[in-house]
């Protein structure tokens, strides 16, 4: 489970309440009548729910709708300012933090892209951008901020030599604890996850169209990372751990150590080959045109990590039996379709799928910035959720 610092303070909302936001989250705005039937409530009891739910800022009340027969219907919405989060992603190569909306839109945004995460530079960093964020809501909005959510990569400082910071230079992350610095200094409560946690909350709160119940989800970003989603919730394990695809072997080396799918299905050596190449790597991560030689920088990271990602999805599908595997990246939408393509083509024509049940490997919806949404989810779900998140 996201770990939640002040969990225990946190009162929830009365269930029925968080029943009816939760019924109009999954499907829209929806009339007190269409919130009766869906909720086995009595008209009564819901018609009370709604009117408090709009007098506390939560609901807001739309045009009313004619229909053929009896009284034209208000449909009711979530309102946006109701609820207000930070969320904040500190990555091995970049930092967002973002202001999010009830609806779980991002209202603002930071980005700060660096070579690597150096703990004073980010502490400085998160902390003024979070004061930048707050300071620009209104009073009534700053009223509504329940709390900060930050997703950030576990054991950052195993990774300095990977990514090319100078040696120890990243070595204070051991004893890091930046969440209950934040929770100091704004003093709201701190909800802290695995950043490749966050990217498949987001998945399943504003992703997932397909209505998956249950997918491994792979997060291809400058390591790739994964996560779980088992009754369409998040699963992070015993140790908030689960979905740790990073860490699977996927072939032995020549020195006889069996290597890891980081090892050659990160973003990370995609950029190294792009510099190695004279390129600038942003080139993969937005819209703009690719020429011949970026194409084939790419085309040479796609050749060794599609398979491995495909070996990795495989080997979800045997022990999970999920409906999906959602694979999503930091990349451009278009080479993340490419890399979908090219790990579905891999995954069929590399490996035995028998005593599986198929599998299925979808694109995710969310892309670059999933993991700070997931960040942002968080805090709302700690209060607003009709389960655990």
């Amino acid at each position: 489970m996201p770990k939640d610092r002040q969990g225990d303070a946190r009162i929830k909302r009365p269930y029925n309440e968080r029943l009816l936001l939760d019924l109009i989250r999954a499907n829209g705005a929806m009339s007190k009548a269409e919130l009766t039937r869906a909720s086995g409530l009595s008209a009564q009891s819901a018609t009370v729910i709604v009117n408090r739910l709009v007098d506390d800022g939560l609901l807001r009340a739309g045009a009313s709708v004619k229909g053929k027969i009896g009284q034209p219907s208000t449909p009711y919405s979530l309102d946006p300012d109701g609820v207000l989060s930070i969320g904040i992603k500190v990555g091995r190569r970049s930092l967002e933090v973002a202001c999010m909306g009830f609806d779980y839109g991002i209202m603002q945004q930071r980005v700060q892209r660096y070579d690597f995460p150096h703990l004073p530079t980010i502490r400085q960093s998160v902390v003024r951008d979070v004061t930048l964020l707050l300071d620009a809501l209104t009073l009534a909005q700053r009223a509504r901020v329940v709390g900060i959510g930050i997703a950030l990569p576990d054991e950052l400082e195993a990774w300095e030599a990977t990514v090319g910071a100078p040696d120890g230079a990243m070595a204070d992350w051991v004893s890091a604890d930046l969440a209950q610095e934040l929770e100091e200094i704004f003093a709201l409560p701190v909800t802290s996850l695995n950043d490749a946690s966050a990217a498949c909350l987001a998945e399943i709160a504003v992703g997932n169209s397909h209505g998956h119940d249950c997918f491994a989800y792979f997060y291809v970003g400058t390591f790739i990372g994964g996560g779980i989603a088992i009754g369409n919730k998040l699963y992070t394990g015993q140790k908030n751990l689960a979905g740790a695809i990073a860490s699977i072997p996927t072939a032995v080396t020549a020195k006889g150590k069996a290597a890891q799918l980081l090892e050659g299905a990160s973003l990370h050596y995609l950029e190294q080959s792009a510099e190695a190449a004279g390129l600038v790597s942003d080139i993969f991560y937005n819209d703009q045109p690719r020429d011949a030689a970026a194409q084939a920088v790419f085309d040479d990271w796609l050749r060794v990590a599609a398979p491995q990602i495909a070996f990795a999805a495989v080997t979800a599908q045997a022990f999970l039996d999920p409906d999906a595997i959602v694979v999503d990246s930091s990349l451009s939408p278009a080479l993340t379709a490419e890399l979908v393509a090219a790990v579905t083509r891999a995954a069929y024509a590399h490996y035995d799928h028998r005593g599986l049940s198929g599998i299925t490997i979808v694109p995710g919806e969310i892309g670059l910035s999933a993991r700070a949404i997931g960040s942002g989810i968080a805090p709302i779900l700690a209060e607003y959720a009709l389960d655990e998140i």
